[in-house]
């Protein structure tokens, strides 16, 4: 094969993957309300388990356990109001993931110093002695379902560090 129709093909084979990339792209509808459907199967691609549709203060909501085995609780926020039996329209989605420092702990500065470490959600000081990290998703503009799952896998992994953090595993002696 000469030179020039090696380049040629290369370039024939090239805009076929950017002509099928782009039909798959279409095909996929974008996420611009929340869809618990789109949640769930985005959870499902993450390896969660345990995985329930629930219902959170009259909202939408998932409860799950991450691959690392920390409980999430993803719920529909930012709700217009609806008419009894009809489904309000949702324009965000808040993340959540709790734990348990201990009785003893500084939570506030505990909070404090994981909200520098990892900036990529808030960490807050909860009334019932746990700390929560939350992560919030606006669905004006809509998102497509792989950066759905990037949010959430980001989220799954400041939870797996923030976890290491709090409770190191312990040094084994040789």
């Amino acid at each position: 094969m000469t030179v020039r129709r090696l380049g040629l093909a290369l370039s024939v084979f090239w805009c076929a993957a950017v002509v099928a990339g782009s039909a798959g792209a279409q095909g996929a509808e974008p996420i611009d309300h929340w869809n618990t459907n789109a949640v769930m199967a985005a959870l499902q691609v993450l390896r969660a388990s345990d995985i329930q549709a629930v219902t959170s203060q009259g909202r939408a909501a998932i409860t799950a356990r991450t691959r690392d085995e920390l409980n999430v609780g993803v719920y529909a926020k930012a709700c217009d109001p609806a008419p009894p039996g009809v489904d309000p329209i949702c324009h965000g989605m808040e993340s959540l993931i709790s734990f348990d420092p201990g009785p003893r702990a500084d939570r506030k500065g505990l909070a404090d110093r994981l909200n520098h470490q990892f900036a990529l959600g808030k960490f807050l000081d909860e009334p019932d002695g746990t700390i929560r990290l939350s992560r919030y998703v606006v669905f004006d503009g809509a998102v497509s379902s792989g950066n759905l799952r990037a949010e959430l896998d980001s989220l799954f992994a400041v939870g797996a560090m923030t976890a290491q953090t709090l409770w190191p595993e312990p040094v084994r002696k040789s």
